[in-house]
């Protein structure tokens, strides 16, 4: 089959016929040429890149806590088809971002920002729909070619991985995603969050503090806002999708929350 996929390819660019950037919102499988074992192999020698360059925060309850909120939001997804890691970077800058293979990382200042473990559970719900969509090898495959992710997988090529990592991943900036990748981590985070017993206007209320503190101090969120593109209709789509959700009754730890915040602090 792998042979088969590697004989396919140039033909299907050739024919115009490599469906690019086209997502829909519920779809999760997508058309994916890397298959699951080999995301599993190229995100593990990403999250090792990642964390030869940064660093992870030394603290082992906030880590934790982290980890705990990724486990209950993972019981409202589609479907798990990776060993996901939940780790904490020790970086004042607010962002998060996901690796191929379901490593998600959450900058320290991300949660320093937000006003609630549900604005928490928010960017990481968006996070971790990246990583169930597949949208992390889908892109790399789009913007650098079949051939050279491949190559990765296979080990080969471990300069010009480790220049990606630093590229994508590193504190210069995190793995741009398309509009309707990004519209699809929303819409799946919001139904993530609802069922893993989170309030989703938790995400909404974030994007709208984000949005209000990028207008009153213009840069500060640009690595955000280059990774995560706020278009005009963003925050109507996220509000529109948690409307027509059932009412439901939420369990937040905001106690724990200010505590790991104020550890951070």
């Amino acid at each position: 089959m792998r042979m088969i996929k590697r004989f396919l390819l140039p033909l299907l660019m050739l024919a115009g016929f490599l469906p690019g950037c086209a997502v829909h919102q519920t779809d999760i499988k997508g058309f994916n040429l890397i298959s699951l074992q080999e995301e599993k192999q190229l995100g593990m020698k990403f999250s090792a890149e990642v964390e030869k360059q940064q660093a992870m925060l030394p603290d082992p309850e906030v880590q934790n806590y982290v980890n705990r909120m990724g486990r209950r939001l993972l019981t409202g997804v589609q479907v798990v088809e990776f060993d996901y890691t939940f780790k904490v970077v020790k970086d004042n800058s607010v962002n998060a971002f996901a690796v191929p293979g379901g490593h998600i990382y959450v900058n320290s200042g991300l949660i320093k920002a937000a006003r609630n473990e549900s604005e928490l559970a928010g960017v990481m719900a968006h996070e971790i729909s990246h990583a169930v969509a597949r949208h992390g090898t889908r892109q790399l495959t789009q913007q650098y070619g079949f051939a050279l992710v491949s190559q990765l997988v296979l080990g080969q090529n471990p300069n010009v991985l480790a220049q990606l990592a630093t590229s994508l991943f590193g504190q210069a900036g995190t793995m741009s995603y398309s509009r309707s990748m990004e519209s699809q981590a929303d819409y799946l985070g919001v139904q993530t969050m609802y069922r893993a017993g989170y309030n989703p206007n938790g995400m909404l209320t974030f994007l709208s503090q984000l949005e209000s503190m990028n207008r009153s101090n213009p840069g500060t969120l640009a690595q955000f806002f280059s990774t995560h593109p706020m278009t005009a209709d963003r925050v109507q789509h996220v509000k529109t999708e948690i409307a027509q959700l059932p009412p439901k009754t939420y369990s937040e730890n905001n106690t724990e929350f200010n505590r790991i915040q104020t550890r951070l602090k």
